[in-house]
């Protein structure tokens, strides 16, 4: 359940700002401020950029609500770690290395879910 509100949550707070939810804040304001770094410091294109970060939080609250709506479901929890990487991944890239210890205790509570999910799933048949 901390996953999927994790993700949840992560997803939804982008589009928070001091007027509230919207997406105008989220694009004129964070989406600017998240890619910064990553021009500055890879040699990523900015088209590329755009487009993953563009669309992080929508799939922040997609595999969130997944995670706590799909119950005993790996697949959810799969894409929850594929994301964890790819959000690792790009820390790494800029030197986040505080960042990307953080993400790891993430991606290591989804690879604990995973296995007792397994765990739970020999003890049923």
């Amino acid at each position: 359940m901390f996953l999927g509100l994790r993700l949840l949550l992560a997803g939804i707070t982008k589009f928070n700002g001091p007027q509230g939810f919207s997406f105008a804040h989220f694009y004129g304001q964070v989406l600017p401020a998240l890619s910064q770094p990553f021009l500055e410091k890879t040699f990523l294109p900015g088209w590329m950029l755009k487009l993953y970060l563009g669309t992080l939080p929508y799939a922040e609250i997609l595999v969130g609500a997944g995670i706590l709506v799909a119950g005993r479901n790996r697949v959810p929890l799969v894409m929850a770690g594929f994301l964890f990487l790819s959000l690792a991944f790009g820390q790494m890239w800029i030197g986040g290395h505080t960042t990307v210890a953080d993400i790891a205790i993430h991606l290591g509570l989804t690879v604990l879910a995973l296995l007792l999910l397994e765990e739970a799933e020999k003890r049923t048949f």
